[in-house]
């Protein structure tokens, strides 16, 4: 069991970090089929991973609040829509590099299943929640721990300047070789 953030119709402005997102309309079939499995299936039943342990928030958007919020969750085609968003410390998303997502696509944080692909089943669309946000959680990671490992080095070489200068003196190094290089070829 992993301990979720969740309010049915959850205050936009208050959103932080990965948050799970279900946007719905009152007078619309499939949302009132999905909501009740929605909260009472996949909310309550709790069967997600325990690394997302006190890192997802999920919540829910009706309809009147998304039209008021579209720069928030992005553009949908139908109801219901399940999007995956990274907000930063003030609510805003972070990274949406591209406005056409689909499942499969990973370069920005907005992801999305649209009405017509939502399955209708808790147990998909835990499993879609689980793989989507491990595999976020796993780009930090790896993004954090190249970023230390970086720093470790620095640190091991000692003084002589800042990153920005070593990284220009290799430059200039290796195009000094390239042109010694070019200079021995020409003479050859």
């Amino acid at each position: 069991m992993v301990s979720l953030k969740y309010e049915p119709e959850h205050n936009v402005k208050n959103l932080k970090g990965p948050c799970v997102i279900v946007i719905h309309a009152e007078w619309c079939g499939h949302c009132k089929d999905f909501m009740p499995v929605y909260n009472n299936e996949i909310v309550k039943s709790n069967n997600f991973d325990e690394e997302l342990k006190d890192l997802l928030t999920l919540s829910s958007v009706e309809e009147k609040e998304y039209s008021n919020s579209k720069n928030l969750f992005g553009e949908i085609d139908g109801y219901p829509t399940i999007r995956y968003i990274t907000f930063d410390e003030n609510g805003k998303p972070l990274k949406n590099k591209s406005k056409n997502n689909n499942n499969n696509n990973n370069n920005g944080t907005i992801m999305r299943i649209d009405a017509v692909n939502i399955p209708r089943n808790s147990e998909a669309v835990t499993n879609w929640i689980n793989s989507v946000v491990k595999s976020d959680i796993k780009k930090k990671h790896k993004r954090r721990h190249k970023n230390n490992k970086n720093k470790i080095i620095h640190d091991m070489r000692g003084g002589g300047g800042s990153k920005k200068t070593k990284r220009v003196k290799r430059t200039k190094r290796v195009k000094r070789s390239v042109k010694r290089t070019k200079r021995v070829v020409k003479r050859s």
